[in-house]
Parts: structure tokens; sequence; C-alpha cells
């Protein structure tokens, strides 16, 4: 399969002003949505549905 070759960078971070009361003790990519997910899940959730295993 071609997508066998692709490989993926997510790249996340940031100082996270707006979010600051969330972003006190952690980064941008780990402040959780919705109780369960972190921001950075949304990225790696898309590219494995997308077939795209090497992140």
């Amino acid at each position: 399969m071609i997508n066998d070759k692709v490989l993926s960078i997510i790249l996340g971070g940031g100082q996270g002003s707006r979010l600051y009361p969330l972003t006190e003790k952690r980064s941008k990519p780990a402040v959780p949505i919705a109780g369960k997910y972190r921001l950075v899940d949304i990225p790696i959730s898309n590219c494995i549905n997308s077939d795209i295993k090497r992140m």
C-alpha cells in the first residue's frame, strides 16, 4: 500500500497564552479536551484513520 511509505510529523507546542488557566502547569498539546482526550490526540487519530501508521 502507498501509505506504507508515508511518514507524518506532528508538531505541537506554543506558549498557550490564550489557554492560560489550562496551560499553567502543562503544555498546550497536553491540555485535555472533553475530559478524556488531549489536543495532540486529534492529529494522531486523523493519521490513524487515514491509514498513516508512521508518526
